[in-house]
């Protein structure tokens, strides 16, 4: 049975994806610039295992700022079959320092990025790529995408908790006039 992807699908995704960003730039709007760079709690009860205890808001930011937009410009221009590769785009955050410098920096790749997005055909949506091993179609890895985006988020909210910062609460998407879904 063929599972073809649908301009109602994709539109469905670019909505919950905008309100997700709104919701990651009301998270981050009052975290002051040094708690970008605050580790997590390391303790028996809080282990989150070897990389993630070493990872900070920032570095999540820059991690999911700058995979999303390799991986939107990758399924674009790729032929279908495409193997993603990681992302080797760290150039695009040089020299932009951890806080609201970076949150700035966000709203223009995400912009970018929602541009990208805006271009893709249905063709584009129902080529395949395989991305660590797995295979998708275009549409299916963007839901990947933002499950990932919502992850780190979750690491994001631990965060700002543990230095005595009350974060947004997820899912009370800012925008509340437009039916999502």
């Amino acid at each position: 049975m063929e599972n073809k992807t649908t301009v109602q699908e994709f539109n469905r995704f670019l909505n919950i994806h905008k309100q997700l960003y709104l919701q990651t730039l009301e998270l981050l709007k009052d975290v002051p610039d040094e708690v970008f760079k605050s580790t997590p709690i390391d303790n028996e009860v809080m282990y989150l295992g070897t990389r993630v205890n070493t990872i900070n808001i920032g570095g999540l930011i820059r991690h999911f700022v700058l995979a999303e937009i390799h991986w939107f410009q990758a399924m674009k221009e790729g032929e279908n079959g495409l193997a993603i590769p990681k992302p080797d785009n760290a150039s695009l955050l040089e020299n932009i320092a951890d806080g609201q410098e970076l949150v700035e920096k966000y709203k223009d790749v995400f912009a970018k990025g929602f541009e990208i997005l805006k271009s893709y055909t249905e063709e584009d949506l129902n080529k395949t790529v395989s991305f660590m091993g797995r295979k998708y179609t275009v549409m299916a890895f963007l839901w990947i995408t933002f499950g990932h985006h919502s992850y780190h988020l979750g690491q994001v909210d631990m965060l700002m908790r543990q230095n005595g910062i009350y974060p947004a609460e997820y899912m009370e998407w800012p925008n509340t006039s437009t039916l999502i879904g």
